[in-house]
This record gives C-alpha cells, sequence and structure tokens, in this order.
C-alpha cells in the first residue's frame, strides 16, 4: 500500500475523502473500506460529485499522521 511507505500503516489514517460518483457504489465503497481499514475509524468524508473522468467510480483523498 502506498501508506505504508516509511513504516506508515493504515492506523495512521486521521481523514479520508471519498468522492463517489454515484450513491449506488456506496455500500461496494463501505466494504472496500472496511477490508482495508479494519476496526480503524479515521474522519470520514463521503461525498458524490461527477468526476471528471467518467471511467472513474471514484477518487479518494487520505491524510496521514505525520509524526
Amino acid at each position: 500500500m502506498p501508506w505504508s511507505r516509511g513504516g506508515k500503516t493504515a492506523r495512521d489514517l486521521v481523514k479520508v475523502t471519498v468522492y463517489l460518483s454515484d450513491r449506488r457504489y456506496r455500500d461496494e465503497n463501505a466494504a472496500v473500506r472496511a477490508e482495508m481499514l479494519g476496526d480503524h475509524a479515521p474522519a470520514l468524508t463521503v461525498v458524490i460529485v461527477g468526476i471528471w473522468d467518467e471511467a472513474w467510480l471514484l477518487e479518494i483523498e487520505a491524510g496521514r499522521h505525520a509524526v
């Protein structure tokens, strides 16, 4: 995983913003998020938007603890 560089893990994530292209993907998004993060629950925002490339189902922005 990209966040594992430098010894970081998913537990270092403090905020996740997901931009979904359609609300019908919310259940799949929640399932994948649960699989990737387990019981770790960073601050979360999910926004339904018109994504620039129609082939994309979602975009994810994540911030991790820097220390």
